[in-house]
């Protein structure tokens, strides 16, 4: 914790990071935010997760990850859709999105097909 500072400086850094990402009409990213901190995007992540760190500077730090994610969804629900492609990296790599749910199947492993008596 001391390579971040105190939990007021570590908030007044993600604070300042998110005005100017916002200044330069950017999402505001964790990249981002690594970097303001000083910390390479894994560690930030570690410490997020309360690795090295004591609760509360984790769950301001969850918090702030959690700020960046739906900063980047917000952003690319309104950009163009050229840039969507990058938007979609993002979430699968760093917002831990993925393309492909898992397909619900029936319990016994039949599928009804309903009205299908009228075709």
């Amino acid at each position: 914790m001391n390579r971040l500072g105190s939990l007021a400086a570590i908030r007044k850094t993600a604070k300042d990071c998110k005005h100017r990402c916002e200044a330069q009409e950017i999402p505001f990213h964790a990249d981002a935010l690594a970097a303001a901190l000083g910390i390479s995007y894994e560690t930030l992540v570690g410490y997020a997760a309360g690795n090295g760190t004591t609760p509360t500077v984790a769950a301001v730090l969850s918090a702030a990850l959690q700020e960046c994610t739906a900063s980047v969804i917000s952003f690319a629900m309104s950009a163009d859709a050229k840039h969507h492609a990058l938007y979609m990296w993002y979430l699968r790599n760093r917002g831990g999105f993925s393309d492909k749910g898992t397909a619900a199947m029936p319990s016994d492993g039949g599928i009804t097909f309903i009205g299908e008596g009228r075709i």
